[in-house]
């Protein structure tokens, strides 16, 4: 008996020291589901670099569908459509503070931001700089004969894909990365050189230098009057602008190396708002149409409520473009909140064609060009 009870002792030691040294792999098995599996992708955080090609991870060219899986879960993509002045697919990120635009089921065209802390350039560029901090930190503004643009937007010559958009105090309240077309025109060694002037004049649009009359010549904005001034000071034409406000007037190189001068303008009714253009070529001493006054874009209170706003916080910051057959008109929409933006927008392009007329030095009479008459309204759409 004790030799039969010896054996089972030393068959239940065995037993239990087998159990105990058997690899465990139900528990390895175990604690590995614990063990979350490894994200897909490391979502890049504020403050994001803005760069030629984008913002951070919202490139430029990207397709709205990718650049929406980045984003946090939820709805984020709305569109944008005012006939005849915008048709845009938006994505929101960062609690709104950047948005990222292109054509429906489209690739990102633009890049927008709105928050002050939410993305910077690397110059240190951002939302809520003034305008000489912008241009202390990124180089002058581009100058572009056959372009032109309110003078509350600054494009800067180190990264032309870049808009600031400028408040009325003169500090940054946007920031919009878009393709940049090159330059065609440009100064040459024989022709007018238009005169550099400096000053908050200058900055605002108030005074600039043109070559309208085939040398250089001074252009003033004094309220409702545009006044053209050679060098020396010597009066050379006026042109009253009476029933509209005026946004801004900039000289454009036209395809045969003169300036022509061109004048964008607003009329507010109680249920819409109406941007127009005009431009003119100096003949002598006369103003000549080659773009009879012509609405390019209209916004509605209808309009503003589509897309949740108020048609008196809506604005437009247009861009004009000189060509063979006229001009190409863009630009940028904004929807202000308070003293900021929620919404920056670019704008669907309208080409406006030039009238081609004869000039009246050539023909007895004026035949039949009227003289530079105050900028009337034209409600043709």
């Amino acid at each position: 008996m004790k030799a039969i009870a010896l054996s089972l002792l030393v068959a239940s030691v065995a037993l239990g020291c087998n159990d105990h040294d058997r690899p465990t792999v139900d528990d390895t098995t175990h604690h590995s589901h614990l063990v979350d599996p490894p994200a897909k992708a490391v979502r890049a955080l504020p403050p994001h670099a803005i760069h030629a090609d984008g913002v951070g991870p919202y490139k430029l060219g990207a397709s709205l569908s990718e650049l929406n899986d980045l984003l946090r879960s939820g709805p984020h993509l709305a569109q944008i459509d005012i006939p005849h002045v915008i048709r845009v697919s938006v994505l929101r990120a960062e609690d709104d503070a950047i948005l990222i635009g292109g054509e429906p089921q489209g690739k990102a065209t633009f890049v927008s931001v709105v928050g002050a802390e939410v993305a910077r350039t690397e110059s240190g560029a951002h939302v809520g700089v003034t305008r000489d901090e912008l241009i202390r930190e990124l180089g002058p503004p581009q100058i572009e004969l056959d372009r032109a643009r309110d003078p509350r937007l600054v494009a800067p010559a180190s990264m032309p894909e870049l808009r600031a958009v400028l408040d009325k105090d003169d500090r940054v309240i946007g920031l919009v990365v878009a393709p940049h077309a090159a330059a065609a025109a440009k100064e040459s060694g024989d022709g007018c050189v238009r005169p550099a002037l400096d000053g908050s004049d200058a900055a605002h649009g108030a005074r600039f230098g043109a070559c309208l009359s085939g040398s250089a010549d001074v252009v003033t904005l004094d309220g409702d009057e545009l006044s053209i001034r050679a060098q020396d000071d010597k009066p050379l034409a006026s042109l009253p602008l009476h029933g509209a406000t005026v946004v801004f007037a900039a000289p454009l190189r036209a395809p045969d190396g003169r300036d022509e001068l061109y004048v964008v303008t607003r009329v507010d009714e109680p249920a819409t708002r109406t941007w127009s253009l005009a431009g003119y070529r100096l003949d002598h001493a006369r103003l000549v149409p080659v773009i009879e006054p012509k609405d390019v874009y209209q916004l509605t209170a209808a309009n503003a409520r589509w897309i949740g706003s108020e048609l008196h916080d809506l604005d437009l910051y247009l861009e004009l473009a000189s060509g063979e057959g006229g001009i190409e008109v863009g630009g940028l929409l904004t929807t202000h909140v308070g003293t900021g933006l929620r919404d920056l927008l670019v704008l669907a392009p309208v080409q406006v064609p030039r009238v081609h007329r004869k000039s009246p030095s050539s023909d007895a009479g004026d035949a039949g060009i009227p003289d530079a008459n105050p900028i009337a309204h034209d409600p043709t759409p």
